[in-house]
């Protein structure tokens, strides 16, 4: 026995229900006993069905018709010309001569692995011999389970690539798009980038440099500056239709949602049926089929919201303050920033940050943490920066289900405002009382810190209507604010 999360068993339980085994679709009870004085969870067999019967019938028959889309492997020579712009373009800055690197020195272990990649890779006319000018040396990257990933070196050919600016989706407006939804399948492609291939003039600019001779890649690799813009082209291009219907789609992760069962039987089929037309594979092994909630970038989703997911939590928890500790000053020692400390503050307030919607008036609690940051700003960790650092930690570890936000229903915008920040929580009723959908809030300028106070919640106000007026723009809503502000408002004059 183990003690394990909520969170953990309900994963448990969503892996056995998409697995796609009507032997193992069986129902886990959990027990919550003490053994030995300490509390576990002991899991049980039931002889009771997991699931409906229809819904085990209806994954089984999809796995079975799309058999030729689920593929853990790609076939050999897969180079498919979809579409126009179906494929990965290398433009070089004017005036750059091809850069070419020397072979780089890896371990003796490391070699066997290096040739049997390239004779695997090779054989699937995925590589293939080069007499190109360029050059990029090659790494290893570990990769899970002790195995090893080929990795290219392609810095100098970045550094002179004309950049593709084609745009990145918000993560809220991805995860916004499931709201309402009550039914989730996930699918990831198997190898995106490798089926994707590269434009027949830029073959040779993707050349790299091995012990065992100049090789170029037939599809794109792993490592190019603009492979994510192209792998997100291709995947609008080839779904455009369904994108936002029923479908997000981010890099090789892709998620179908819908309303109810019987819809999303169809919206499934749907997808499958257009990855087979263009050619796409989906690895089988990391599929969730007919799924009530689902992990996306990092959140959790299901009919009750939006959650962080678990292994997020726990990453932010591990994170240690980024101090050092100098000469004793009086009873307390002084604590400094350790010499990768701006760099490691900075990384810890991009990971939570990405989760500032689950935090009310985040800038504010991050205030004394983002102050270090500024230029000529001495790093002396004091208490108040120690205080915001176990703030923020804890914020997300207790940070509440948010609901996804319906532009349907009416809206209460609530705000707030001090003399250095303003805070707004955008609030819903979708049945279960008034619950909020999301937090924001922004540090004031030093200007800005001189208004007087009805002018910062008039502020406020515009800032959160600015913020969420995706939602509020032609939807009913609501305001509320201090009744100060209305009193402002309804001067005669009131600037």
């Amino acid at each position: 026995m183990e003690l394990v999360s909520a969170t953990t068993m309900r994963k448990h339980l969503r892996r056995i229900r998409s697995s796609g085994s009507a032997e193992e679709a069986v129902a886990y009870l959990f027990f919550l006993s003490e053994v030995d004085g300490e509390l576990v969870f002991a899991a049980s067999d039931s002889d009771t069905t997991m699931e409906d019967p229809e819904v085990t019938a209806a994954r089984d028959q999809v796995r079975e018709d799309f058999s030729d889309v689920f593929q853990e492997d790609l076939p050999a020579g897969h180079r498919p010309e979809r579409f126009e712009g179906g494929y990965h373009r290398i433009d070089i800055e004017p005036g750059h001569k091809p850069p070419s690197q020397p072979v780089r020195t890896i371990p003796a272990p490391m070699m066997e692995e290096l040739k049997r990649q390239i004779i695997k890779y090779v054989e699937l006319g995925i590589l293939r011999p080069s007499s190109s000018p360029y050059g990029c040396p090659i790494i290893f990257a570990p990769k899970p389970g002790g195995k090893w990933r080929m990795c290219c070196d392609y810095r100098a050919l970045n550094n002179i690539t004309i950049k593709d600016t084609y745009p990145l989706p918000p993560h809220d407006t991805l995860l916004e798009q499931l709201k309402g939804s009550r039914w989730f399948s996930r699918f990831d492609f198997n190898q995106f980038f490798h089926q994707i291939p590269i434009h027949p003039d830029d073959i040779h600019k993707t050349a790299i440099r091995t012990r065992y001779g100049s090789y170029e890649w037939t599809v794109m690799p792993f490592g190019l500056t603009n492979a994510p813009a192209t792998a997100l082209r291709v995947g609008n291009r080839a779904f455009f239709d369904f994108i936002d219907q029923f479908l997000v789609i981010f890099m090789d992760d892709t998620i179908v949602y819908s309303p109810d069962f019987d819809s999303h039987v169809k919206h499934v089929r749907q997808f499958l049926q257009r990855c087979r037309d263009h050619q796409f594979f989906i690895r089988p092994s990391k599929v969730e089929l007919f799924v009530r909630s689902i992990d996306f970038i990092g959140h959790h989703i299901s009919e009750a919201g939006l959650s962080i997911i678990e292994d997020r939590i726990r990453a932010v928890m591990a994170i240690q303050p980024p101090v050092s500790y100098g000469p004793t000053v009086g009873k307390q020692p002084l604590r400094r920033m350790a010499k990768d400390g701006k760099s490691s503050l900075r990384s810890f307030l991009g990971m939570v940050g990405q989760f500032r919607r689950f935090i009310p008036k985040f800038s504010k609690v991050a205030e004394p943490l983002n102050r270090l940051l500024k230029d000529n700003a001495e790093f002396v960790w004091e208490t108040e920066q120690q205080q915001a650092f176990d703030n923020l930690k804890s914020a997300i570890c207790n940070a509440p289900v948010l609901q996804l936000p319906d532009q349907k229903l009416p809206s209460i915008l609530e705000v707030d405002g001090s003399g250095t920040h303003v805070g707004q929580v955008l609030l819903q009723d979708q049945g279960k009382g008034m619950k909020p959908c999301g937090y924001h809030s922004v540090t004031l300028s030093d200007t800005q810190r001189r208004w007087p106070i009805p002018e910062i919640e008039l502020f406020a106000i515009v800032e959160g209507f600015r913020f969420f007026r995706h939602i509020l723009l032609g939807a009913p809503e609501t305001l509320y604010a201090q009744i100060i502000s209305h009193w402002f408002i309804s001067r005669p004059n009131p600037h």
